[in-house]
Parts: structure tokens; C-alpha cells; sequence
């Protein structure tokens, strides 16, 4: 950087299988562009305190970290340094504002900066946290990572016909909190139609919200903060109800699904299914590219992108994936990518049985999308995004 000052990053392997290679390949994005890079794990103590002393003696432009990590910079008396300390801290998201596992995002921080996977998620971060200050927030899909053998995905052996990665809370059989509680019937009402409508419509949750409550006459500025108490179980409701349904589409039609999550087992149609567990995420890359196809919903993210579109990109494997806003503007639909919605998924599968039968389809497929995913979507493509907004926001 200009000023000679280092980018902190903090890495770490806690909460999810991909957390590791995730957060050591931001490091990397940055280091790609030349920027002086100090990463700091937060499972190594000295390394945290060789940070600590950066940031204090104000060698550090700004940090970086997935979700809450920031948080876990503490002083001796146990405050987080952010909290006074005029250092920007970049919260890079990855799940939506009303997961509660991001509830600690509203950690002490004087100058904080949001990345979201969804361009909802910004309208969708001020309902959550109306009380918290941020900075600045940019969308930001999280990038792409590639195998170790980038060089040859195009001339490897592709042995799976279809792969499909994500866990399944308890078998997708399962009733958000508030239909089984004493919430208001006519609540669980307006609740359950925001549920039938994503179920049907690839869109994220306050769209989804905003058709429902202007159903009912209701502004939906004006309502929806009143509905932040169930965005959590609603959310995760509709996300694994959702995947259930891809891969349950899958199983009907006949295709042969490797399924790489934890919770596959307990679906009904598990005999259908190849069904490998939670692997190590490396795992799943070498998947990713023995695949000739990767089937992949959007979770809500459907004026986002998943990261795994991108990382099945460059590990050479063709797409089929949920509709989202994001992927039908970044990438050609039936040219890089496939895309589809939950009215006509049946006839849109049909370019699954096309895409592993047809070789030529396929690599031609395969070989567009990665050009654009290795040109744009990569994680020094993110750090690259970062670095303009503090460039436009602090003059960094």
C-alpha cells in the first residue's frame, strides 16, 4: 500500500470444513496483488500478539476476516481493540445477516466494513442490527478456490457424472420454531406464505417477504422489522428445504448424485444417492473436478452467488445451478452456465442428462465458465473489490 502499511488477515480452521482453505486462499487474493499481507491465525497466540502489536503501533491499514473474527482481538483487559482503535475491520459474510451464526457481528467496532453474499443482505443487515454502526458494506460473493491440478482439469478422467455438496439439517425433515410454538396463528400464517413463496420462486428472503406482506396491503418498510425474530428459523427452514428438493429432483430422475454434507443418510431416497458424508474440503475440490457436472442451489442467495459455482468453475466441471440475479448477469445462461428455477425444474433437468452424455457440450461448457470464473472470480478478484471500497471510503 501506499502508505507502507500491511493488510491483516485472520485465518482460521473453526466452524465448517472449508473454513481453513477459505481463509488462507483471502490471504493469498490479497498477497496476489502485491499488498504486504500479515495473516494471523486465531488458533496460534504468538501469532495473534505479533498482530496485536501491528495494529497497536499503527502499522496496519485495515483488517480482514470472515464474519465476527475481528472480535477475537482482544487487549489485556480483554476488550476488543477494535473498539477503539480507529483500524478499519472488513467483516467478510459468509451466510446471511439473520443466521444466527453471525450474530456476533455487532461485536465493539469503530470503523466496520461488510461484505455480503446478496445484495438483499444490505437492506437486510440494517433491519438486523438497527442499532449498530457500520461503516460501509459492499455484495461480495465469496470466491472461487481451485484444485492443485489446475493445469490438467480439462484433460483429466472425469468418473462422476453428478456432484452435489452441501449438509442437510436432520434429514430436511424438520418445522421451523415458530410452528411449534405459541406464535400467533395469524403470524404463522404470513410466515408460512413467505416459505410457499420460496419454495416456488428462486428469490432471497426480504423479496420474498415484500411480495407476501404487499399481498396483504401491508408497506412492507413499515412491517418487516416486526418479522425479525423468525428471519433465522425461517431462513434456515427454507435453505434446507430447498436442497432437499434439488437433490430429491435429482434421485427421481434417475441421476447418479455423489452427495458430499453431513445428513444425507437420513433422506428417504439415500439408497439413490452416493452419500460421503462431511469430508475435509479438499476433498470435495478433488470432487469437483472428477465431476462432469456440479448441481448447486443458491440457498437464498438469489441476488448473490455461492462460492461453490465459482470453485466447480475452476476445477473444470460444468454448472447447473438455481437461478440467481448475480450468475445470470456475470455468466452466459446455456453457454457457461445452466441455470433453474422451482417451476419447471423437471424439464430443466433435462440439461444434466445432455451435459454428461454429451462430451462436446460439455467441455465446451466447462471451458467458458472457467474463463470467466479464473478471470473473475477468484479470490484476488474479492481482495481486489476490498481494496477499492477502503480506496473510495477512507482514501486508502
Amino acid at each position: 500500500m501506499d502508505d507502507g502499511k500491511k493488510v491483516l488477515v485472520y485465518t482460521t480452521s473453526l466452524g465448517h470444513p472449508s473454513m481453513k482453505r477459505i481463509t488462507h486462499d483471502i490471504v493469498q487474493g490479497f498477497e496476489q496483488l502485491g499488498v504486504d499481507t500479515v495473516a494471523a491465525d486465531l488458533d496460534d497466540l504468538p501469532a495473534l500478539v505479533r498482530a496485536r502489536n501491528l495494529l497497536l503501533s499503527g502499522q496496519i491499514a485495515f483488517s480482514a476476516g470472515v464474519n465476527d473474527t475481528g472480535r477475537h482481538m482482544v487487549d489485556n483487559d480483554g476488550r476488543c481493540i477494535y473498539g477503539y482503535l480507529d483500524t478499519p475491520f472488513v467483516s467478510i459474510m459468509l451466510d446471511a445477516p439473520y443466521n444466527v451464526a453471525t450474530d456476533n457481528i455487532a461485536f465493539p467496532c469503530i470503523n466496520h466494513y461488510v461484505c455480503l453474499l446478496d445484495k438483499t443482505h444490505q437492506e437486510a443487515l440494517k433491519i438486523c442490527y438497527p442499532k449498530t454502526h457500520f461503516a460501509g458494506s459492499m455484495m461480495l460473493p465469496l470466491g472461487g478456490s481451485s484444485g492443485p491440478c489446475e493445469d490438467e482439469i480439462f484433460s483429466m478422467d472425469r468418473p462422476l457424472d453428478v456432484v452435489y455438496s452441501a449438509s442437510i439439517y436432520h434429514g430436511g425433515d424438520f418445522k421451523p420454531a415458530w410452528m411449534e410454538d405459541d406464535t400467533s396463528p395469524f403470524i404463522v400464517a404470513i410466515l408460512k406464505d413467505v416459505v410457499d413463496y420460496m419454495l416456488a420462486n428462486p428469490v432471497s428472503m426480504l423479496d420474498a417477504f415484500k411480495v407476501v406482506l404487499d399481498s396483504r396491503g401491508l408497506c412492507w418498510e413499515e412491517y418487516i422489522h416486526k418479522f425479525t425474530p423468525y428471519m433465522f428459523s425461517l431462513f434456515f427452514y427454507v435453505k434446507h428445504r430447498r436442497r432437499y428438493n434439488a437433490v430429491e429432483a435429482l434421485a427421481k430422475a434417475g441421476f447418479t448424485v455423489d452427495v458430499y454434507g453431513s445428513g444425507w443418510e437420513w433422506v428417504p431416497f439415500a439408497d439413490k444417492l452416493r452419500v460421503h458424508g462431511e469430508v475435509d474440503y479438499e476433498e470435495v475440490l478433488d470432487a469437483f473436478a472428477k465431476t462432469k457436472v456440479v448441481f448447486q442451489d443458491q440457498a437464498e442467495f438469489n441476488n448473490g452467488g455461492h462460492d461453490r459455482v465459482f470453485t466447480a468453475m475452476l476445477n473444470g466441471a460444468a454448472v447447473v445451478s438455481e437461478y440467481s440475479t448475480y450468475l445470470e448477469n456475470k455468466f452466459e445462461a446455456n453457454k457457461d452456465i445452466f441455470l433453474f428455477d422451482w417451476k419447471n425444474t423437471v424439464s430443466q433437468l433435462q440439461i444434466v442428462d445432455e451435459l454428461i452424455n454429451n462430451e462436446s457440450l460439455r467441455l465446451s461448457t466447462a471451458i467458458s465458465a472457467y474463463g470467466k470464473a479464473s478471470a473473475n472470480h477468484r479470490w484476488a478478484n474479492r481482495a481486489n473489490s476490498i481494496m477499492e471500497m477502503m480506496s473510495v471510503l477512507r482514501g486508502n
